[in-house]
């Protein structure tokens, strides 16, 4: 059994499956925020209807996100299991994307007018992918402060 996640950007999808397996999946769990759906494959239709229905149910679950109004559903990645159980390292996936897309929705003008509000959630999203490494200093002591006016002002 080789587990393999293909993620499809432009459809903002996640699928997991097993690599080895040479038959069509019969059973997919999706899930998307925090709703999940199953599609079951049918004996009368083809893999691709079956496929087609998995992505309509995707669809669906996106408009929904749309009408509960919660914002900025293009953002949210859906996954897919293909007979594959999901695993805790694919649920820490799924909430890393949900806790990724709130932070860009965070930082989305058009979602957010407070300019500082959204460098923060610039930076949180920095942060979470590693590209940025937090900076440590050690503030000046009162003592040094002073010393340091004192030596200016003797200049």
């Amino acid at each position: 059994m080789a587990i393999i996640t293909h993620t499809d950007n432009d459809k903002r999808l996640h699928v997991v499956f097993d690599d080895e397996r040479t038959a069509s999946p019969e059973n997919y769990t999706i899930w998307l925020v925090s709703m999940s759906r199953g599609v079951a494959a049918q004996p009368w239709e083809s893999p691709a209807a079956t496929w087609q229905r998995v992505l309509d149910t995707v669809a669906g679950m996106r408009f929904a996100m749309m009408r509960e109004a919660l914002s900025g559903p293009q953002f949210y990645f859906a996954t897919i299991f293909a007979d594959v159980q999901p695993t805790e390292q694919h649920m820490q996936t799924i909430i890393k994307d949900r806790v990724s897309a709130k932070l860009y929705e965070l930082a989305d003008p058009a979602n957010n007018r407070n300019a500082d509000k959204r460098v923060k959630a610039l930076a949180a999203l920095a942060e979470l992918y590693g590209l940025h490494q937090p900076v440590s200093f050690t503030l000046p002591t009162m003592e040094q402060i002073e010393a340091e006016i004192a030596r200016r002002k003797a200049l």
